[in-house]
């Protein structure tokens, strides 16, 4: 072989090793490369999976939009390198990339989080209040009789169950808006509670009321005999002798106690001056023992004749009768049609000291009781008064 050839073989063995060489060179940058953009990308996607995990669908929706496009934005700049004429990709823009969408995806995911837990509070608390709410308008409902408005506390006690639901289920907004709901609704109650109540802050009314209860009083005492006066706000009835009180006792009401009495069936205990009638012993009485009084007397008369001439009354509205102090009570509740209600043992100490024509005066409040401190508490209509 020539000198010449051989030169060039050795030329041209030499060129292939550095081109080898390079190309190893070039492939192991070019790998290394590829691997940390892939690497990059597999720590987005991670941390956009856990935005999503986190809910940021739903408490975080613009800020996960904002992540999900960097993230496509990435993937379109590594694509692109993964593609060039240029063998080895620039990676460190789609490097920074990945990062600006890792970090795009974590604000997403701690957005999330933070407003889920701020909702979720706010679900609890408006449930707590709505839970509240509704306890105490039952109390109210359970103590004022509101008739067909009662619906009222069944659709607060729906919604509040709802809102239960809803927290359960973690749609935390709708919890509290349903708790709000419930709450207000309970509010309705009580406003209604309250109209219904005004009567007992009315200065006419418990004027009204402590002047019979001073004559009642002032009579016993000038007769040197015995009254009884019934007090529907505290529930307590007390027997007088001489004008000196000689024992109370805790009595239960008609069921809607807090009216005056307008017709036969309305359970409200009338207000009034009236007298025994009538004493029913333990085989006349439906109730053990009864004291039978003048219900309806001209008074009661007069007022019927009012209202059934203002149309306040239905047109075939009665006045009813049969009212008494009568025994089988000790229920706890307000639970008879208009009458008085003491237990049978108390029965047995008042029956025998009170003969017919003993004076019974029914009041609503003696002074400023529970419950015109209720209505008081509460907003007043333009013009009501008080005492």
């Amino acid at each position: 072989m020539r000198r010449v050839d051989r030169h060039r073989l050795i030329a041209a063995a030499i060129a292939c090793v550095l081109l080898a060489g390079t190309a190893a060179a070039v492939y192991s940058v070019a790998t290394r490369r590829l691997a940390a953009m892939q690497a990059a990308a597999l720590v987005s996607r991670d941390a956009l999976r856990r935005a999503r995990a986190e809910g940021a669908s739903v408490w975080a929706p613009d800020e996960l939009r904002i992540a999900e496009r960097a993230a496509a934005d990435a993937l379109g700049r590594q694509r692109a390198e993964e593609v060039r004429l240029w063998p080895i990709p620039s990676s460190a823009p789609v490097i920074a990339a990945w990062g600006a969408a890792a970090q795009a995806s974590t604000l997403a995911a701690a957005s999330a989080r933070d407003r889920q837990a701020a909702a979720r509070a706010a679900a609890d608390q408006a449930i707590a209040e709505a839970h509240a709410a509704v306890a105490w308008s039952g109390a109210l409902a359970d103590s004022i009789h509101l008739g067909s408005k009662r619906r009222l506390l069944a659709q607060a006690k729906q919604a509040l169950g709802e809102a239960e639901v809803y927290r359960g289920a973690g749609a935390f907004n709708k919890a509290a808006s349903r708790a709000r709901e419930a709450t207000g609704l309970a509010g309705q109650v009580r406003d209604l509670a309250a109209s219904i109540a005004q009567r007992y802050t009315d200065a006419e009314n418990v004027g009204r009321w402590q002047r019979w209860q001073r004559d009642t009083i002032a009579w016993s005492r000038r007769e040197g005999r015995l009254a009884i006066v019934v007090v529907k706000d505290t529930h307590t009835m007390t027997v007088y002798l001489r004008g000196d009180a000689v024992k109370s006792y805790t009595v239960e009401l008609g069921f809607n106690w807090i009216a005056d009495k307008a017709q036969e069936g309305d359970g409200a205990t009338p207000e009034g001056r009236y007298r025994v009638v009538k004493r029913m012993d333990n085989l006349s009485s439906e109730y053990y023992k009864a004291l039978l009084l003048d219900y309806p007397n001209a008074d009661d008369r007069a007022k019927f004749s009012r209202l059934r001439r203002r149309g306040d009354l239905p047109p075939g509205a009665r006045i009813g009768g049969l009212i008494e102090i009568h025994g089988s009570g000790g229920r706890a509740r307000d639970w008879t049609n208009g009458c008085v209600a003491v237990t049978n043992a108390e029965m047995d100490e008042i029956f025998p000291r009170v003969t017919v024509g003993t004076p019974v005066t029914i009041i609503g409040s003696d002074s400023y009781g529970p419950i015109a401190e209720f209505a008081n508490r509460q907003p007043r209509a333009a013009g009501s008064r008080r005492p």
